[in-house]
């Protein structure tokens, strides 16, 4: 058995990552933030699941969580290899959702910040030097009863309010990926020595719209949608390529986030309705 050093191993990703690897008998190490033996231990395979996204209230832990110890461990640290968590958000606005494509950061996006970090981390990943690899999830969701995410929040509101303020447009589509397909991808990806210096998406392949997901909440729930009109952001995501992780991983069949809706909508209604 392995060891593997899971960075954000106490956040969403992360701690499903920790998950599935004890489950399989690995040992998992979890830094705590301010670990100052990291530099000094041996890591085995390194998972960086550490992230932040608040760009507007916390711009500089933005850029220490994406990119600042990332890059003290690839100059100083000992492992085995590294696996870094970057985003599909990338692909924003692009022609293509492909690991090889041109990408451009968007002037009037106001989490561009999160994008180029992002890009940068994965830039010292690739010139480390290092036996690193790259993935790119598409939008993770969970089925946790209580998860702040978005798709058991509306779930949540949809049992118990019997109504969904929506406040993106009916044809708003992203491409949604389970974090248990994230977290199974990610720990294969890392344990084989063939994806050196490698970028992988991580995606369902496919995109869903905000009319798909209120639909299905509506049939199962009979609750009320309720369509907000807003200055709706500039942001269109293309399809995501999946050539490479099928190439890596040929059993690779994601699950559908409409499919884990239904279950979940039972499920928190046994949970709910007995509480």
């Amino acid at each position: 058995m392995a060891l593997y050093t899971v960075f954000g191993g106490r956040g969403f990703i992360g701690s499903e990552i920790v998950s599935q690897l004890q489950a399989q008998g690995h040992s998992t190490f979890v830094p705590a933030r301010d670990d100052t033996s990291l530099l000094e231990r041996e890591l085995g395979i390194v998972l960086y699941c550490a992230g932040n996204g608040d760009c507007k209230n916390t711009p500089f832990s933005v850029l220490e969580a994406n990119v600042s110890l990332l890059a003290q461990l690839l100059q100083h640290a000992k492992f085995e290899r590294l696996l870094y968590v970057s985003s599909t958000r990338v692909y924003m606005n692009q022609a293509s959702a492909n690991e090889q494509a041109n990408l451009t950061v968007c002037v009037d996006d106001n989490r561009r910040l999160f994008n180029l970090t992002k890009l940068v981390a994965e830039e010292l990943c690739l010139k480390s030097g290092r036996n690193v690899c790259i993935v790119r999830p598409s939008n993770v969701y969970g089925v946790a009863l209580n998860s702040p995410l978005f798709l058991p929040a509306i779930t949540r509101n949809a049992i118990n309010h019997g109504k969904v303020d929506m406040y993106i447009a009916k044809d708003y589509a992203k491409d949604y990926v389970s974090v248990q397909d994230v977290a199974s991808s990610c720990i294969s990806i890392a344990s084989t020595d063939q994806c050196h210096n490698q970028t992988i998406n991580v995606a369902a392949g496919y995109n869903i719209t905000a009319k798909q997901i209120a639909d299905v909440l509506q049939e199962h729930t009979q609750c009320e949608i309720i369509w907000h009109e807003i200055d709706f952001p500039n942001e269109s995501f293309p399809t995501t390529e999946l050539t490479s992780i099928k190439n890596i991983i040929p059993s690779y069949h994601p699950r559908n986030v409409l499919v884990d809706l239904q279950e979940m909508i039972t499920e928190f209604t046994k949970v709910l309705r007995a509480n």
